[in-house]
């Protein structure tokens, strides 16, 4: 008998404190090896079928990259704002040309997977190009015209890194694009990038999570998942990762507009809340997608990461998760 599948989106809490790393390294490289072989760890315990690498080398999802690319420039950097919520960011410039990535990503997915069982898989999460669009500054018109030319430079580095993951082994990609969510007008164009993206890597697994963004356990967008429909059903992806649990409307309205032949991870752990579901929730939770998808095309999952929650109430709600998951038969 099959039990349902368990996963994380992406981000894992750290092991310890670490100073404040939204500009800057504070890690050495032996110390990031060590804290993704411990979060790795930590998920295979708690018994998640698809692990990651925990993401807690980076700065934060749109730093990280763009500290590690030449043409991009941390200095002077520009405060801009985002959504309805207040949400406001310092953005890095760009200044030149987008080359020569140094984001070490083959390393850190090798290490990983190193760390996980064999019958555990192990997928790669990346910051899609977009995300890295609308965090930026663009002070070079004459190379990056608009928005779009910008994104496609992008998403070539991107490339760049992720051949290097799938030549070491890796067989699944997750892009992460929440700011789909804050500018929905700009998700059709953003979609056709993130597809060029795709088929430039070859035979691959390909998820896409899409969320409201949640810096500091805060949902900050408030796009529907419906208005972007137009733009999922043009995605050529195997997997979509969405929140579900917390949203104000129903996900399922979704599947009306976009008739989706994938595997969809649900959101049915709340990692803004303290509170630990039980397993009744999270039955109860998984209960409406059953009428739109078959068991063994659904994932157990978070609504977001896992990077801002403590310690503790993650390992006590991935451990409901899991032994939910196991408990339910299909």
């Amino acid at each position: 008998m099959k039990r349902y599948r368990a996963t994380v989106v992406g981000s894992f809490p750290r092991p310890t404190a670490v100073a404040d790393t939204m500009k800057r390294p504070t890690l050495s490289a032996g110390e990031v090896d060590d804290m993704i072989r411990w979060a790795v760890g930590q998920q295979v315990e708690l018994g998640l079928e698809t692990v990651t690498d925990g993401e807690g080398y980076r700065e934060n999802m749109y730093y990280f990259y763009q500290k590690r690319l030449d043409g991009v420039s941390m200095e002077d950097m520009a405060v801009q704002s985002f959504g309805t919520a207040g949400f406001a960011i310092e953005c890095a410039r760009v200044t030149g040309e987008i080359r020569n990535p140094r984001c070490n990503l083959a390393h850190y997915w090798k290490i990983a997977r190193d760390a996980a069982p064999p019958n555990v898989a192990v997928k790669q999460t990346v910051t899609g190009p977009h995300v890295l669009t609308r965090f930026s500054v663009n002070q070079r018109p004459d190379l990056y015209p608009d928005d779009q030319v910008l994104c496609r430079a992008y998403a070539k580095v991107l490339a760049q890194e992720l051949k290097e993951v799938i030549a070491a082994g890796c067989e699944q990609i997750q892009f992460d694009e929440p700011m789909w969510t804050e500018s929905p007008e700009q998700s059709e164009w953003a979609v056709e990038i993130l597809n060029e993206l795709i088929e430039s890597l070859g035979p691959v697994r390909v998820g896409l999570h899409v969320c409201g963004g949640n810096p500091r356990r805060k949902r900050v967008y408030f796009t529907k998942y419906t208005d972007l429909a137009p733009a999922f059903r043009r995605a050529r992806i195997d997997e979509v990762v969405l929140e579900h649990c917390t949203l104000g409307y129903n996900l399922m309205d979704l599947w009306k507009l976009w008739d989706f032949r994938g595997d969809l991870a649900l959101g049915v752990i709340d990692q803004r809340s303290d509170t630990i579901e039980t397993p009744e929730v999270i039955r109860e939770r998984l209960s409406p997608a059953l009428e739109y998808f078959p068991p063994e095309r659904l994932l157990l999952t978070s609504e977001c990461g896992f990077g801002h929650v403590p310690i503790e109430i993650t390992r006590a709600k991935l451990a409901v998760l899991t032994r939910t998951a196991k408990e339910l038969q299909i």
